[in-house]
């Protein structure tokens, strides 16, 4: 049980609510199953045995009422018994009284017959030895074999005025046949008392029983066997299984073993007859009964799947819409770990999820306003600082001076300081003459050239600088000096030295209608994979790597360094304006910069 508790409390939201939705689902829905199925097979069996019951007293009716019909029958035989004890009496009949006799008992035994469409064949075996019979379709019975049956010295030896006979072949027939019939006898006795003959009666054995359709119909669903013999031998009387063509009587008649009766296997009933001496039995196999619980519960697991299938379907659905928030909710939180706040974008609902979503995103809109407010006072310090630095200079002042210097130095014939001179006061008045709104990438890649002139008079032409851009893109607005920087960082950890050229390049290209990409190129000294990728981390602007105001209190280039420009396009333009190192290595370095192309951006 502590494992099971284990599990639950480790496994993931989504499995808990799809384990509870089952768990709801499923345990009623089992239990009202087995529940319904034990009920219905339990109704199915006792309704069985009602069914039996009812056959097996139907059965025993329909034997009492032929007993009673054929007692009837029999009776009319006693109309004229003063005649058949006349009959019984004569020893050695005259061949005229033998006819005389004969026609008197054929139009007896004619009457008699007509009394039941059922009867075919009745015979009258008189005391004195004497046989009469009386056939309807005129098959004549042969009176030796007759004799030698063994029922007919069981009906002579009886001591019971009427009696039915077990099934038996009509083989005492002189036409051959395979027939089957049962035989009712009566004896017949005179006003004193003695026995004046036996009346036999031939029925077929299916008029024993006579059962309406609906009766056959449900007898032959349930397969219901239905079998009466006689309570003292066992011997068969009527098997329903006969009747339907399942066997033969042959069959039958050998086979005089009860029906088994093992409740594991059938369902069985016994009935005796009014009498005591006819037992009915009706046997009910389970397995012919069970099959309707068997369809029962084949249409229980099919309706179990198809509700386990709509169960699982709508568990998933629902999981998906509960945790759907909550795991992007998760992601965000994650993902503020690195620097990044972003609020959740999910339908809000008014649910305990929804508000949940609510206050995060009302969280994190705070912290970026926060952070925002941080940052941009940063900024705006180092703005401040840097147009402090400028504006304590007079422009005029500073280039009217310059002026008179490199004059001064021309009058002289120092062309080299003249020269130095004149380009200086062009990056002063590029740096100090405008503002932000006036500077565009035109005027940063004259400064840049500006810069690389002044380093190649001082380093005697060691480096060579050229540009490649669009006409669209040089009157495109820009932060000002964001290319110098990077220029002057090729420069100092780039240059081999004084026996090898240093190439700087730049490529400017338009990527879309809004960004611009200023590709940096040298051929100066790559930097260590390590550093490379300690300053790519570096670049990548983030709460951990920002740049703090005490950056560049010295007045140091670092101020304005390469993480200063990084750190200046990502806040002011947006994360997709970064600059960042593509290679470094022994070829040289490339580094790219991405800027916004329209004005509006900024």
């Amino acid at each position: 049980m502590k494992k099971i508790m284990d599990f639950l409390k480790n496994t993931k939201l989504r499995n808990k609510l799809l384990l509870s939705y089952l768990a709801a689902c499923l345990i009623p829905l089992l239990i009202t199953t087995v529940f319904i199925f034990r009920f219905s097979v339990k109704n199915m069996e006792e309704e069985s045995m009602e069914l039996a019951r009812l056959y097996s007293s139907q059965i025993v009716t329909n034997i009492d009422r032929f007993m009673d019909e054929y007692g009837r029958i029999t009776k009319a035989f006693l109309v004229d018994n003063d005649m058949l004890a006349d009959i019984s009496r004569m020893e050695k009949p005259s061949i005229y009284e033998e006819v005389e006799n004969r026609m008197q008992v054929r139009r007896l035994l004619m009457r008699v017959s007509l009394m039941s469409p059922d009867v075919d064949n009745i015979m009258f075996l008189a005391a004195n030895g004497s046989f009469y019979q009386y056939n309807s379709r005129g098959e004549i019975v042969n009176q030796g074999i007759l004799r030698q049956q063994d029922w007919v010295a069981e009906l002579l030896q009886a001591k019971s005025v009427l009696m039915v006979t077990p099934a038996h072949l009509k083989n005492y027939y002189e036409t051959e046949h395979e027939d089957i019939a049962v035989t009712v006898g009566r004896r017949i006795f005179d006003y004193t008392g003695r026995e004046t003959g036996l009346l036999l009666i031939d029925v077929n054995p299916e008029k024993l029983v006579e059962m309406n359709e609906t009766f056959q119909t449900t007898r032959n669903n349930y397969r219901i066997r239905i079998r009466a013999a006689r309570k003292s031998d066992g011997a068969v009387l009527y098997d329903s299984d006969v009747i339907s063509g399942e066997r033969t009587w042959q069959e039958v008649i050998s086979a005089l073993e009860e029906i088994s009766a093992d409740e594991k296997e059938y369902i069985v009933l016994r009935e005796d007859t009014h009498n005591g001496e006819i037992t009915v039995e009706a046997v009910i196999p389970r397995t012919h009964l069970m099959a309707k619980a068997s369809r029962i519960t084949a249409v229980s697991l099919i309706a179990i799947g198809i509700s386990v299938s709509m169960i699982i379907g709508l568990s998933v659905i629902l999981s998906r819409t509960i945790l759907r928030p909550i795991t992007e909710l998760q992601r965000k939180i994650e993902r503020m770990g690195d620097g990044e706040y972003a609020g959740v974008e999910a339908e809000i609902t008014s649910d305990e999820i929804g508000i949940l979503i609510q206050h995060y995103n009302h969280m994190v809109e705070k912290i970026q306003n926060l952070i925002n407010d941080v940052y941009v006072a940063e900024i705006r310090q180092k703005d401040a600082k840097i147009m402090a630095l400028r504006t304590q200079i007079n422009p005029h002042m500073l280039y009217n001076t310059l002026e008179s210097i490199r004059m001064k130095a021309l009058v002289r014939g120092d062309t080299e300081v003249a020269e130095m001179i004149k380009i200086l006061a062009k990056m002063f008045r590029a740096s100090l003459g405008k503002d932000d709104s006036h500077n565009t990438v035109r005027t940063e890649l004259e400064y840049v050239e500006n810069y690389v002139k002044l380093q190649n008079v001082r380093f005697q032409g060691i480096f060579e600088y050229r540009y490649e851009a669009e006409d669209a893109i040089l009157d495109v607005p820009v932060m000002p000096l964001v290319f110098q920087p990077i220029v002057e960082n090729c420069i100092e950890h780039g240059y081999r030295g004084h026996h090898e050229k240093l190439k700087i390049e730049l490529e400017l290209t338009r990527l879309n209608e809004n960004t611009i990409s200023v590709i940096f190129k040298d051929n100066g000294r790559g930097m260590p994979k390590e550093k490379q990728k300690k300053l790519q981390s570096e670049l990548t602007f983030s709460e951990h790597n920002r740049i703090s105001l005490a950056d560049g209190a010295d007045g140091q280039d670092k101020s304005i360094g390469l993480k200063n420009i990084a750190e200046r396009i990502s806040l002011r333009f947006g994360r997709e304006y970064f600059v960042k190192i593509l290679e470094s290595g022994e070829e040289g370095t490339v580094i790219e910069m991405r800027l916004p192309m329209q004005e509006g951006k900024r």
